[in-house]
C-alpha cells in the first residue's frame, strides 16, 4: 500500500513540475511518465485522464499548503498575531515551493478550474474559511463573509510572491518592504 501511495506521490511530483516549466499543454501524459520513470499505463492506474490528473495536483497541492499553514497556527496567539504568522507563513510555503506556487496560480487561472471542479471539497479553502470566522468570532475582524477575507488576503499573498520572484533585485535597490502590505490588509480588516 505504502509502494502505492509513493508511487502516485512521485507521479504529482513530476506532473507538478513539468507543468510549473511547460504549462498544462506541453506536460502530455507520456512527458510526465518519463520523468517520473514509470510506464505511461502507470498513471491511468491512478488517474483516469489527464484532466483528473491535474484536479488531484491541485487537491494535492492544496493540502500541502493547509497542512504547512495549520500546523504553524498557535490558536492560544491573538488574532492579530495569528493573522501576521498566517501571512508569514502561506508566503514562505509559496516562497520555498516555487513549483506549487505557479502550479497553484496557473490552475487558478485556467480552464481546469472549472464550475465543476469547485464543487469538490477543497482542505485548503475550508480551512482557511474557518481562520478568518474564527477572527470574526473573537471580533478581532470585521464581521465579513469569511471567504470574501480569504480571497482578499490570499490572492494578496500569491500577487506578493510572484512580485518578490519577478522583481527581487529592483526592490532591493529601491527598498521596498512588501510586508507592508500585510499591515495595510491588516488596518483593512481588523475590527
Amino acid at each position: 500500500m505504502e509502494n502505492l501511495l509513493n508511487k502516485r506521490k512521485c507521479i504529482l511530483e513530476s506532473a507538478l513540475e513539468l507543468i510549473n516549466e511547460q504549462g498544462f499543454h506541453g506536460s502530455p501524459i507520456s512527458k510526465v511518465a518519463k520523468n517520473a520513470g514509470v510506464a505511461a499505463g502507470s498513471i491511468y492506474t491512478y488517474f483516469e485522464s489527464k484532466e483528473e490528473l491535474i484536479l488531484g495536483i491541485y487537491e494535492y497541492v492544496s493540502e500541502n499548503i493547509k497542512t504547512y499553514v495549520s500546523e504553524k497556527d498557535d490558536e492560544t496567539l491573538d488574532f492579530k498575531s495569528r493573522f501576521f504568522n498566517y501571512w508569514k507563513n502561506y508566503t514562505r510555503f509559496f516562497e520555498q515551493n516555487p513549483a506549487q506556487h505557479g502550479f497553484y496560480d496557473q490552475f487558478l487561472n485556467s480552464p481546469f478550474n472549472s464550475e465543476s471542479s469547485q464543487q469538490f471539497p477543497n482542505v485548503w479553502h475550508e480551512w482557511s474559511f474557518g481562520f478568518f470566522q474564527s477572527g470574526i468570532d473573537q471580533r478581532a475582524i470585521k464581521n465579513m463573509n469569511p471567504t470574501i477575507l480569504a480571497i482578499l488576503v490570499n490572492s494578496n499573498i500569491n500577487s506578493v510572491v510572484k512580485i518578490k520572484n519577478n522583481f527581487k533585485a529592483k526592490l532591493a535597490r529601491n527598498k521596498v518592504d512588501l510586508e507592508e502590505i500585510s499591515k495595510l490588509i491588516w488596518e483593512g480588516i481588523k475590527s
